[in-house]
């Protein structure tokens, strides 16, 4: 059920003082997009169904229960982010297109390296929430979250986002703790020809990227190569630059089986930390340098002797080193690092079909094997945990109306007890454009390969004695678990072109697990005021989150596009901050970890003549980001972008000047002015342009 805070939250809305703060900080935005799209456009809006409409697809997705679902069948709230989204943000990754998913915070710890969060709770890693690529789980089993600027992946690759709001482990397993985002790329078939890309901007932005898609026989193929350039914050020295190349293979045999094979890699170099650091490199070079290196292999077969019938197998395994230690000038000096290598071996089975008129069934189970090692992170040996898991979801239609979701996942991990994250939820079609939904369940956050074996050590620079702790893990941690509840509501509207879709949830999470500093830990030669303690991670905390969540596509007229999302939302609860020399405990209350209010407004419009104008804001009210981060103001974003494709029959070109964060100036994820040096991250304004080519 939902408690008495998501009523208040709702009568927030409706409270002047609250209503009248929210709208003037986005009245610019408002007036800017609804301007692009209306009084650009010059049109009145449809009083009747456009006929295009009868020609657009029905949301179909396959990432709730691993079913292929129309969204008013789904167990969950979806947001779909399709090309035509993509697109018109203007994005030039993945984390900002993400800023247009209601709940939703995403922060830059460098001006590459991304934190994506849904309700708050984030760090530089934002370990709860599983991100697929084609279903290959891209999440990183040492530190936790994804290394987002090191994915072979191009943006252009992307036929759609679908992402799921709320915990999906009955499906996905652990890690599906506050939502899944699941990417979906292009078939090769669907990008026959040669494509070349430039992107040059403010802030040394460039890349450059070239592709080619073509078949043999019953194979289609891409390959993708790509580099690019950046160098970050003008507040910091954190520039980056990514050497990527991808393939992907679709092999046909015969009329009921197919293979997919993927195959990527990346590396480059990363400016970390700030300038100026005493001991480190000079003010203009990066005070530590880091090189990072990824690379994965997928490969899928399918067997489907019918349309609703299938079994599928799967392995991939996914590499990743981070090469990354430093030196620091205290007295004595000291050297650490942060450095690890991780693999996942991933191997899983799934079968799916309809077993009568009312009843469709996905069942399968897997198992892994994950591993990290560094000298500077997990000690001389390394560690590594096996998983083994079996899954099942149902879909059971007994009346026209009504529709169940029955799933559950049970997974056992080495070492840690069996978990069962089951999940039940019944659609209502009130009539065929109006669905209610009512949903619980239960997932789990497994922890890290470091919360659960860290053992990080600063050495004397002079012999690499080692001196003390900085990270040192002591207890055997339990995975944190949430059960949420939710009603659902689906709104599909042809006549006014409008499908509305709104959440109201509850979340109890139980068993945090904190970073926390230990007082009580002591080095092998214990230095006394220089080391205080060290950073250890234990199961201390429990939180209530509820809210509200807003979802809504909108063409007013043909050829355009709204897309709003926006959230608000209740957080009541604490974990454990500190342990201090003598035993005492000291919290920290997360009330202040998540924003209450996020929201998003994308608008774009495109001319008879084939000139695109797109318009996106973003706001989120102040937050704390935990660990290394800080508490950051009210953030606001507003982009711009124009564009134009020139089509001939067997080319096109297509030239694009995108304006970011053309507001102003903002603070992102570090605000610390007071250190020596300063530690803060500075959002400004930047300028691309953007040629893209194409050959068929």
């Amino acid at each position: 059920m939902l408690s008495k805070n998501t009523g208040k939250n709702i009568g927030r809305l409706f409270n002047p003082r609250v209503a009248t703060d929210f709208l003037s900080r986005i009245r610019i935005a408002l007036g800017s997009t609804i301007a692009v799209i209306v009084a650009v456009a010059g049109n009145p809006v449809h009083s009747q169904v456009p006929e295009h409409y009868y020609f657009d697809e029905v949301p179909v997705v396959l990432s709730v229960t691993r079913l292929h679902q129309p969204l008013a069948d789904t167990p969950a709230s979806v947001t779909i982010i399709d090309k035509e989204m993509i697109r018109a943000s203007g994005a030039t990754n993945i984390p900002d297109l993400l800023r247009h998913v209601p709940g939703f915070q995403v922060g830059f710890v460098t001006g590459k390296r991304a934190a994506v969060t849904a309700h708050g709770r984030g760090d530089e890693f934002a370990r709860d929430m599983q991100i697929k690529i084609d279903g290959r789980s891209i999440y990183d089993p040492a530190y936790g979250g994804v290394s987002w600027q090191d994915l072979p992946l191009d943006i252009d690759d992307i036929h759609s986002i679908e992402v799921v709001r709320g915990p999906n482990a009955a499906s996905h397993g652990s890690n599906s703790f506050a939502g899944i985002v699941n990417i979906v790329t292009e078939h090769p078939a669907e990008q026959q020809g040669i494509l070349l890309k430039t992107r040059v901007g403010d802030g040394q932005n460039r890349e450059h990227t070239a592709r080619y898609a073509g078949s043999a026989d019953r194979l289609d193929y891409r390959i993708s190569a790509s580099r690019t350039e950046d160098d970050g914050f003008d507040s910091r020295v954190d520039s980056a630059r990514t050497n990527a190349i991808s393939f992907r293979g679709d092999y046909r045999a015969d009329s009921e089986n197919s293979f997919m094979l993927q195959l990527g890699h990346s590396s480059g170099p990363r400016g970390e930390g700030f300038p100026s650091i005493p001991g480190q490199p000079p003010s203009d070079q990066p005070s530590r340098q880091a090189y990072h290196i990824n690379h994965f292999q997928q490969l899928r077969w399918s067997r489907q002797p019918s349309a609703d019938e299938e079994l599928r197998v799967e392995f991939y395994h996914n590499y990743q080193k981070k090469d990354d230690h430093f030196q620091v000038e205290l007295e004595p000096a000291v050297a650490a690092g942060y450095g690890f290598d991780s693999h996942r071996y991933d191997a899983e089975l799934q079968y799916s079909d309809r077993l009568n008129d009312q009843l469709r069934l996905v069942t399968g189970f897997g198992g892994r094997y994950e591993s990290a090692e560094g000298v500077w992170t997990f000690g001389e040996k390394g560690v590594s945990r096996n998983q083994l898991r079996a899954f099942s979801n149902v879909e059971w239609t007994p009346i026209n109306d009504t529709v169940f979701n029955f799933g559950a996942m049970y997974e056992v991990y080495q070492g840690k007890r069996g978990l069962l994250s089951p999940r039940f939820a019944v659609n209502h079609h009130l009539n065929a454009a109006n669905t209610l939904r009512f949903a619980a369940s239960r997932a789990y956050r497994m922890p890290t390969l470091f919360e659960d074996n860290a053992r990080l050590l600063v050495y004397r620079a002079s012999d690499m004695l080692p001196l003390d702790y900085f990270f040192l893990s002591q207890e055997d941690l339990e995975p944190e678990q949430i059960t949420s509840y939710e009603v659902g509501y689906l709104g599909n509207f042809p006549a006014q072109a409008l499908t509305l879709d709104v959440r109201l949830f509850n979340e109890r999470i139980h068993d945090i697990i904190p970073n926390i500093d230990n007082e009580q830990i002591l080095g092998p030669i214990p230095l006394g005021s220089t080391f205080d303690g060290a950073q250890s991670y234990t199961n201390n905390g429990k939180l209530t989150i509820s809210g509200v969540e807003l979802d809504l596509k909108y063409r007013p007229v043909p050829n355009s596009l709204i897309h709003v999302g926006y959230s608000l939302t209740n957080m009541k609860g604490e974990q454990l901050r500190r342990i201090r020399a003598d035993g005492a405990l000291r919290f920290l209350d997360m009330q202040d970890s998540i924003p209450e209010q996020t929201f998003s407004l994308l608008g774009s419009y495109r001319f008879d003549n084939g000139i695109e104008i797109s318009s996106a804001f973003h706001y989120i009210d102040p937050v704390v980001w935990l660990y290394e981060g800080a508490y950051v103001p009210v953030q606001t974003r507003w982009d711009l972008r124009i564009g134009k494709r020139f089509r001939s029959s067997k080319s096109e070109f297509d030239l694009q000047l995108v304006w970011q964060n053309i507001d102003g100036e903002d603070i992102d994820f570090y605000n610390d002015p007071d250190k020596e040096p300063a530690q803060v991250n500075v959002s400004d304004k930047r300028f691309y342009v953007q040629a893209r080519v194409y050959f068929n």
